[in-house]
């Protein structure tokens, strides 16, 4: 199967519906927080509270139709190795992250937000992390059930430990933390990715 085939394919059965669901956090996030004429401090709190939810939404179904047996059989029976269609999966799923968090911050710019590129890196580096603690535990786990609930665990983690979680804290640019963590982020979540589907590489040799 062609790549262009995969990603139709993809696009249209697997994807539609968690970015349309990803693009409706994002519309009604300023029902929530203002986002009209805020400092740059201010401007964080919607970028860092609520467009993570996006990362889950996006990137912890990226195994969910192997979850059917059924689709799952189909899958492994073509000459492409299925690992390499849920890698494309993942790849259109970290660049819609962006293509969302990138528009509301031109959207912020618009509304007067003193808004910069740090704003836009920092809220993809949450929204990227959260997505990838729900895809790791789903693809890893079997069950995308399992993967969203360990992204609500972790973002109320966030809330209550604050920045004890180090790094790791979702909320560093409000909180006015290091904005370094922000990097890191995005390291921790590409190295992540890469051990799952490492595992699930292992774990598949093991079952032929």
């Amino acid at each position: 199967m062609s790549f262009a085939k995969i990603l139709s394919v993809n696009l249209k059965h697997n994807f539609l519906i968690h970015f349309l669901i990803a693009a409706a956090v994002a519309i009604l996030t300023p029902l929530v927080f203002s986002i009209s004429s805020l400092d740059s401090r201010a401007s964080a709190q919607p970028l860092e509270y609520l467009l993570p939810f996006i990362g889950a939404v996006l990137m912890t179904p990226v195994f969910m139709p192997e979850q059917n047996p059924e689709i799952r059989d189909v899958i492994r029976s073509k000459k492409t190795n299925y690992l390499i269609v849920c890698l494309i999966r993942v790849i259109y799923s970290v660049a819609a992250v962006m293509l969302i968090t990138g528009i509301f911050v031109l959207v912020m710019k618009y509304c007067e937000c003193d808004v910069t590129w740090k704003h836009f890196i920092g809220s993809f580096a949450s929204s990227l992390f959260m997505g990838t603690t729900g895809f790791a535990i789903a693809g890893l786990s079997g069950s995308v059930s399992a993967g969203y609930m360990t992204s609500m665990v972790y973002y109320a983690a966030n809330i209550g430990l604050k920045d004890k979680l180090g790094i790791c804290y979702l909320f560093s640019m409000y909180s006015g933390g290091e904005f370094f963590n922000k990097y890191m982020l995005i390291l921790l979540s590409l190295i992540i990715i890469s051990l799952v589907f490492v595992l699930k590489s292992i774990a598949d040799s093991e079952n032929k």
